[in-house]
């Protein structure tokens, strides 16, 4: 085992970031790094111990590389090479948008047709990466396969910006893609490993590249439908598809409700069923080029509120819920609605919560510190149909759940003040 005087430590500082990436005896990433990362540029020099890097990268031997994110919550993990530096690249996303406040973000694909983005909001295995592989074979544009920072400008146009890395997509291809698809696959590999292969075709934009925001498509993908089909879908849904599909812990959770309620306000929208990425992407050649819709700005967003140290969260450290005392709204949370959905976003960036009728008329009368019981006889005269220790019962769970979730606090009684 290496101990600490034989460890030779490489300090890589990427433009625009503040923290660096650290690595232990594990030069032999570099290349890696820089194919994945084409149109970053860097430079790496000896670590300075009084820097906390983003992420510390330390090999372990045979091509077993030690991957601790700077994020306590992230346990450190091993990893190949291809993964080493996938895993380094979600601390790449944190510190983008840490040194960008006024982005917002969301997690999906994004790929240029005719001069707009068009989105494929992340699902689990919905093929957003292949479709997005499909389409630059073609020769579209692609600005992100995961994850795309977005930005309101002047003007009340969403734009979308470039993370300039490498497509990342599932090993190995499945046989019925074409065989022009597999041969261009190929050579477009820059990494790989038996779970990933990295692709780094001419048509990937460079890191910082803006356009746009057109369209956002819902992938369905399913193996018992023979035809791509291409129908219109709802704000509220997309919407819905987003905040419950799409979370990326990579940003505070405000600033993805809001990128997701200005995406669904003022983007075409788009539900594809499909089983085939290749005739899906026939599809959206045959909707979408030369038809995309006049751009529409952004409604009005509130001011996004300022961070709070997410190391101050911990649940353990809740005050103890007291049915007698009264509540009030926790300060600098974030919320949007559309039709009968509401979504609230707790000031510390952790978690999007979705209001049901019944505990949105609780969060309403909380704007002012009320107790349960005067929740329950508001509720009571609202709702006579319903017992009275049934309203009881459902809201002292809310604002239970509401505390739990960092919501509400109680008022301190002495001061006036919540604690």
């Amino acid at each position: 085992m290496l101990t600490e005087a034989h460890v030779t430590q490489t300090s890589i500082t990427f433009d625009g970031l503040k923290a660096p990436v650290l690595l232990n005896d594990a030069d032999s990433l570099l290349p890696t790094i820089r194919a994945v990362l084409p149109s970053w540029n860097f430079s790496t020099h000896c670590a300075d111990p009084a820097v906390v890097p983003s992420a510390v990268l330390t090999n372990v031997g045979n091509n077993i590389y030690r991957c601790q994110l700077r994020d306590p919550a992230e346990p450190a993990r091993r990893w190949d090479a291809v993964n080493a530096v996938c895993e380094m690249i979600v601390a790449l996303a944190w510190e983008q948008i840490e040194a960008n406040p006024s982005w917002l973000c969301l997690h999906c694909a994004a790929v240029e047709i005719d001069g707009r983005l068009v989105l494929f909001p992340n699902r689990r295995r919905s093929g957003k990466s292949t479709l997005t592989a499909v389409l630059a074979h073609r020769g579209y544009r692609v600005f992100t396969d995961d994850f795309l920072p977005v930005q309101i400008d002047s003007n009340g146009y969403m734009n979308g910006f470039a993370n300039g890395i490498a497509m990342r997509i599932r090993q190995p291809l499945p046989a019925e893609f074409s065989e022009t698809f597999q041969e261009w696959a190929i050579r477009t590999t820059v990494t790989a490993n038996k779970q990933y292969a990295y692709l780094s075709p001419k048509t990937l934009a460079a890191r910082g590249e803006t356009l746009p925001i057109g369209a956002i498509v819902v992938l369905d993908r399913t193996d018992t439908y023979d035809l791509a089909e291409l129908s219109p879908v709802s704000e509220a849904d997309v919407l819905d598809d987003l905040v419950t599909q799409n979370f990326a812990r990579i940003t505070h959770s405000g600033r993805i409700l809001q990128a997701s309620y200005g995406v669904a306000r003022s983007a075409q929208r788009f539900r594809l069923t499909y089983s085939s990425a290749e005739a899906a992407a026939d599809q959206l050649e045959r909707a979408l080029v030369g038809t995309q819709a006049q751009l529409l700005p952004v409604p009005e967003l509130h001011e996004m509120p300022a961070e709070v140290d997410l190391g101050t969260v911990d649940t353990a450290l809740l005050p103890a819920f007291d049915n007698s005392t009264s509540f009030h709204r926790v300060p600098h949370f974030t919320e949007v609605g559309l039709g009968d959905q509401h979504y609230v976003a707790d000031a510390y960036g952790v978690g999007i919560h979705r209001m049901n009728p019944g505990s949105r008329v609780i969060w309403t009368i909380l704007e002012e510190p009320a107790s349960l019981s005067e929740i329950c006889s508001i509720l009571s005269a609202a709702f006579p149909e319903t017992s009275v220790e049934q309203i009881s019962q459902d809201a002292e769970a809310t604002l239970q759940q509401f505390m739990e979730c960092h919501l509400i606090q109680p008022v301190d009684r002495n001061s006036g003040m919540t604690e």
